[in-house]
């Protein structure tokens, strides 16, 4: 066993230094904000989605695509850039857009899924950690019949690797969660997923991070940005910081979420990931909030009830890393969201917004692997949409190719 640092202290990198400590080795976890959790994992969707980790490019993307590239789109939007990575990344997302490759790279995830979902339910049982985790189930809403019919063929094959899925009409979700009757969007059937869960990510990262510090399991660099790698021979040896004294460390594992790309004259692989900005608004929970995850399949809105709060997530600006994010996005959320739940956005004082880059591979599929140029250094990054979901998987695929 050795000397690991994990660089990124948000679900992939916590959860990463989590099982790396579990297996022996001495973990340093870094991270350029002051404390875990500031980044994506601060605001996402909360959902755990075990069962829906369908890749992004796919064959019904690839017909909606014009609409989206000419701006018809509210929910996705494209930044065209005159940039070598960004139209070599948008090459390869269009060539997985086939159904073969969709299906077989939507397969992959839900295997990760799957294997996350088992490390947590150990993890539960071995920490006291809180973040508002339950198992709330999940119903995807349809809004015509053309989309609802598609989704039974999804439906089918998923039950086949053996997740549980339903097709349900617009009064069997109403029964399963009633405050769908006030629900002032179109439902023309509705898939349930009654395994998903949900959970507060940042919370997640705070007390995980806390729990292994009390045992002496990991220490921590917060507010240290890694600069570069040193190395000996192609050998990982050591890391330098922008503020700091270098670190002498055996391997290293890259959790950086976008940061990752700062790294890219050493991570040569990290132009494979992009930047696809998210958004979301938390509002107190009240008494007319769903219980039940809901996702709006027309709209792509992500609806949870975390604890006493209720957070709509939602929209994907594929855009150039940094650019920052533009606060009238936030309107074009909130008035998606008040479209269908007015009731509870619209009267609402309280609202907390957050927006975030989420890195993401032209599959969809995170990039877990050692580093071609530097022995010693690995990457896990690139889980766009799906970091929470698919953290604890990804950190058990880390610690095996450490070994």
């Amino acid at each position: 066993m050795g000397r690991v640092a994990v660089i990124g202290a948000g679900v992939i990198g916590v959860s990463s230094a989590y099982l790396l400590a579990r297996a022996g080795h001495d973990v340093t976890l870094i991270d350029a904000a002051g404390e875990p959790g500031t980044g994506a994992s601060a605001g996402n969707a909360a959902q755990l989605s075990w069962a829906y980790g369908d890749a992004m490019a796919s064959p019904a993307l690839l017909k909606h695509l014009p609409a989206i590239a000419m701006g018809r789109d509210p929910a996705i939007r494209i930044h065209w850039q005159l940039d070598r990575d960004f139209l070599r990344w948008g090459l390869k997302f269009i060539a997985n857009t086939p159904f073969r490759r969709w299906w077989n790279n939507t397969q992959d995830i839900l295997r990760l899924a799957e294997q996350s979902r088992y490390e947590l339910a150990i993890l539960l049982k071995e920490t006291d950690v809180e973040f508002d985790y339950r198992v709330a189930g999940k119903l995807h809403l349809y809004a015509d019949r053309q989309s609802f019919a598609a989704a039974h063929s999804s439906v089918v094959r998923k039950n086949a690797l053996g997740f549980e899925q339903r097709l349900l009409t617009r009064m069997e979700a109403e029964n399963i969660e009633p405050a769908l009757a006030a629900y002032q969007g179109e439902i023309a059937g509705a898939v349930y997923t009654p395994d998903d869960a949900l959970g507060d990510a940042a919370e997640f990262c705070r007390q995980l991070t806390a729990w292994m510090i009390g045992r002496g399991q990991v220490s921590t660099f917060f507010g240290r940005r890694v600069s570069s790698f040193v190395q000996t021979g192609g050998v990982l040896t050591g890391l330098r910081f922008e503020d700091r004294d270098e670190l002498h460390v055996d391997a290293a594992v890259v959790a950086a979420g976008p940061q990752i790309r700062s790294l890219v004259s050493d991570l040569p692989e990290a132009r494979d990931i992009r930047s696809v900005r998210g958004y979301s608004l938390t509002i107190p929970r009240s008494g007319l909030a769903p219980s039940v995850s809901l996702t709006d399949v027309k709209r792509k809105l992500a609806f949870a009830a975390i604890g006493d709060r209720f957070r709509v997530a939602g929209l994907a600006d594929i855009e150039r890393p940094g650019a920052g994010f533009d606060v009238g996005r936030f309107d074009t959320l909130k008035l998606a969201a008040s479209a269908v739940l007015p009731d509870l956005f619209d009267r609402s004082d309280e609202l907390t917004r957050w927006s975030g880059e989420r890195p993401m591979t032209p599959t969809s599929k995170p990039m877990i692997a050692a580093s071609r140029r530097i022995k010693g250094l690995y990457i896990n990054a690139g889980h766009g949409m799906l970091g929470w979901t698919l953290a604890l998987g990804s950190a058990r695929r880390v610690v095996d190719l450490l070994r």
